[in-house]
């Protein structure tokens, strides 16, 4: 299967538009393209004078990582309909790769395996870079107990990073996002 390439794409617009606009427009084509919403995600987005700006409202901006193919035909939707709606984009980028930095603390055997199976049964093309990780067994404690109890009879931390393809950094992220008690960093994307 070849890799999917994606773009970065910065969108001149409400948000609540463009999604409008996005979900009319794959629907119409029949296509279902793999994409991100940057700030849903936990993309990392804007530089400072970006936020400023956007904070400030003097420009809203919405980043969306799509399939290139996809976003070729949405650019030029977006070019037939930017008399009546507005929206134009603003910069593209090819995303050549992503990584985020994660930290992590279980108190349960059973949370640790789930998260080890995870990050040593990685997607094609994604790597576990950086790995250190250290499991304290206090053989006197009788059993595990919750998070709140004042000593552990298992604790497992590990920090790390993950990096490689887009779209598998972006799908081990949000499988960890759900995770309980992993701490994890915005996505940076590196662009071609």
């Amino acid at each position: 299967m070849a890799e999917k390439k994606f773009v970065e794409l910065v969108i001149e617009s409400p948000f609540i538009l463009f999604k409008g606009f996005l979900m009319g427009f794959m629907e119409g084509t029949g296509e279902k393209p793999v994409y991100f919403f940057s700030k849903k995600t936990g993309i990392k987005t804007e530089t400072l004078v970006e936020s400023l700006k956007v904070w400030f409202g003097f420009e809203t901006l919405v980043h969306l990582c799509i399939e290139k193919d996809f976003a070729e035909k949405l650019k030029k939707a977006l070019e037939n309909t930017f008399d009546k709606l507005g929206m134009k984009v603003k910069s593209e980028k090819p995303i050549k790769s992503a990584s985020f930095d994660f930290k992590v603390t279980f108190y349960h055997k059973s949370d640790a395996k789930k998260f080890e199976d995870l990050v040593h049964n990685l997607p094609e093309g994604v790597v576990l870079d950086e790995f250190k990780k250290e499991v304290d067994v206090d053989k006197e404690a009788k059993k595990e107990k919750g998070i709140y109890a004042v000593e552990h009879a298992y604790v497992y931390k590990a920090v790390g990073e993950i990096v490689g393809d887009f779209q598998g950094v972006i799908d081990v992220f949000l499988k960890m996002k759900d995770m309980p008690h992993v701490e994890l960093e915005e996505v940076y994307l590196n662009f071609e």
